[in-house]
């Protein structure tokens, strides 16, 4: 009968000598731990268990090595923030026009009913102006009529 290597053995005991025997050749070895029987048996030899020796040197704990100072890396200061120029003040106004108009129409000397209407418009206009200057402007008519050198 051909048996297939990798069946495994199954549980009701099919192939119990084959375990005897790795246990068996495991034991003769070198020295193997018994398990205690019973959980009596097991507390007692727990009790005289001696407790573990400390180790000889003490372990040490890990940290890496100091840097030489020559290496140490200093991050350039930032260059500063840019001025807005007028046209983002044009469109930072707005927006402040807007949100007053909103919330408080009457500081304005405006009527409540038409703050609202006009400081949304106030600030889809300032958002507007903010977000066109985004766009890079078109180039030169020069550069693309230039055929390079002449000779």
């Amino acid at each position: 009968m051909n048996r297939d290597p990798d069946e495994r053995p199954q549980p009701d005991g099919a192939a119990p000598d084959e375990f005897e025997a790795i246990v068996a050749l495991w034991r003769s070895e070198g020295d193997v731990p018994q398990w205690p029987e019973d959980e009596a048996e097991a507390a007692a030899l727990a009790d005289d268990d001696d407790p573990p020796a400390a180790p000889a040197t003490p372990p040490r704990s890990w940290s890496p090595p100091p840097l030489p100072e020559d290496e140490h890396f200093i991050p350039p200061e930032p260059p500063p923030l840019p001025r807005p120029g007028p046209p983002a003040l044009v469109g930072l106004t707005l927006i402040a026009i807007g949100l007053v108009l909103v919330i408080s129409p009457g500081w304005l000397g405006i009527a409540t009913p038409y703050g609202l209407p006009l400081g949304l418009v106030g600030l889809a206009a300032g958002l507007g102006w903010l977000v066109l200057r985004l766009w890079p402007d078109p180039p030169d008519q020069r550069d693309e009529d230039d055929d390079g050198a002449v000779v």
